[in-house]
């Protein structure tokens, strides 16, 4: 069931080092998971598994394996016969994870395509901007320029623990990054991603507005409204936009807005990071959107 590596010139383990850049990622088209719950969260999002790696003790010791793995097995049991499950000791793990410390398995997938869009250049991808409108939920989110892949992950995760599940990225941190994979808890495969430039999303804007009443909305410390006073119409839908972690949006981003709020906030405090605006701003939005399928949060 086992292919047992040690070297560290393995093709299969130079290959899984090579995707904690994202050049190699981009070039080869895969990226790493790290960890059995993540692998658990990329297999259910139909992310196609290609190799599967686990630390020497654990596969000699025979455990009774995550359920991660034992898809992993049923996948790859069917592609060309080839085995691809790996057992690495743990040193070997060190040198192919993006932490201090090893994780129990490390999963390379394929990635899926992310809708791009510009005048010159349109690649059809999993969710297409052409049906985007039938899509759109209430709520969506436009990131500009998020740099810190702790950031973007923390805010995919809120967004889709909110309800929304269409992002749009525009000159943002890589999505496959592995620690925005960590900070997203697997939210990030779970999400709908368009990337897009702010030029782009105007026209784009522009054309749903024509069958749809879409509002931008931003933050800033100067705007005259509360963010817990605003409440959009029954047919308005909403998409916030949040900018970069010390620049904030751009002048012509923030200018293409409809409206802007405030977030009141304690004095002795001089402003909240992108990651609790977007929190604060997404959780009030979703009281208008409510959906059966929410249930209380069990995080302390």
């Amino acid at each position: 069931m086992f292919t047992k590596v040690t070297s560290d010139t393995n093709q299969f383990i130079k290959l899984a080092r090579s995707l904690l850049e994202k050049k190699s990622r981009d070039k080869e088209n895969l990226f790493i998971v790290e960890g059995f719950k993540l692998i658990d969260e990329a297999l259910a999002a139909d992310f196609s598994l290609k190799y599967l790696y686990i630390l020497e003790e654990e596969s000699q010791n025979n455990i009774e394996l995550n359920l991660s793995a034992q898809e992993a097995f049923k996948k790859i049991s069917t592609t060309n016969n080839v085995k691809k499950i790996f057992s690495i000791p743990e040193g070997l793990m060190k040198k192919i994870v993006s932490t201090e410390t090893a994780a129990e398995a490390l999963a390379i997938f394929s990635k899926k395509l992310v809708q791009q869009e510009s005048s010159n250049n349109k690649i059809e991808a999993d969710f297409p901007l052409s049906n985007l409108l039938a899509n759109l939920e209430k709520v969506s989110l436009y990131c500009e320029n998020l740099q810190d892949p702790g950031n973007l992950g923390g805010i995919i995760r809120t967004a889709l623990a909110s309800g929304c599940e269409n992002i749009f990225l525009d000159n943002c941190v890589d999505i496959y990054n592995p620690k925005l994979i960590r900070a997203s808890a697997g939210a990030v495969f779970h999400v709908k991603f368009h990337e897009i430039n702010l030029e782009e999303f105007l026209k784009l804007k522009m054309n749903l507005n024509i069958q749809e009443k879409i509002t931008l909305v931003a933050t800033s410390p100067r705007a005259k409204h509360a963010y817990y006073d605003f409440k959009p119409e029954n047919n308005e839908k909403i998409i916030l936009m949040m900018g970069n972690e010390g620049k904030g949006l751009s002048e012509k981003a923030f200018s293409a807005c409809d409206t802007t709020l405030n977030i009141p906030i304690n004095p002795k405090v001089e402003s909240l990071n992108v990651l609790s605006a977007t929190t604060v701003l997404l959780f009030h939005f979703q009281s208008f959107n409510k959906r059966d399928l929410y249930r209380p949060c069990n995080d302390l």
